[in-house]
């Protein structure tokens, strides 16, 4: 998870995974190049799932979802109608990562508006099942039809409208925000 911010949505991933897995690993993105720091991110990811006692939150490395094994993620805006390649990416994470940490189903959400993220999705789909990992593509969790997501998060930042952000977030989320962006509040 790359969580900028953490949201309802992915806590509503979490909640689904952990239901299905004795333990569940989440590694979010520890590349720097999201708007809001990683430090920031993790922490509220760990702050948002603290209530799963099945859950462990991990930074990603170099290896997950990474400027090294996957630039193409950061730089999802100008990449949106090319075929991009993930591959490597999902590669290490089935032949190195997986039988490291005992993992044997890899989650991830449904992306029905990032083409970068959808492709990656279907490359994992594809690949993780040659190293016995099953792939499981969650729903996304919506509210008034629409899928909860980060972008939205950030785009309500901009004009500041805490109201409809208040819906899309947990509590711990929505104080950091109020934190952070309080001249906006």
């Amino acid at each position: 998870m790359n969580c900028n911010p953490f949201t309802l949505g992915h806590q509503y991933l979490v909640e689904y995974a952990a239901a299905k897995v004795d333990k569940l690993y989440i590694f979010v993105v520890e590349e720097d190049r999201s708007e809001f720091p990683f430090a920031d991110r993790i922490e509220l990811v760990r702050q948002g799932v603290k209530d799963f006692s099945n859950v462990e939150v991990l930074p990603s490395g170099k290896f997950i979802i990474s400027q090294q094994t996957f630039s193409g993620y950061f730089n999802k805006a100008s990449l949106q109608d090319v075929a991009v390649d993930s591959s490597e990416d999902v590669e290490i994470f089935g032949k190195e990562i997986a039988p490291t940490l005992g993992i044997t189903v890899r989650f991830a959400g449904e992306e029905p508006n990032d083409n970068v993220t959808r492709q990656y999705n279907e490359t994992m789909k594809e690949i993780l099942p040659r190293y016995g990992v099953e792939f499981c593509e969650i729903p996304r969790k919506e509210i008034d039809g629409e899928p909860i997501s980060a972008s939205s998060v950030r785009e309500a930042l901009k004009v500041g409208d805490f109201d409809k952000i208040k819906n899309l977030v947990p509590e711990t989320t929505l104080l950091y925000l109020r934190g952070r962006y309080s001249a906006s509040n």
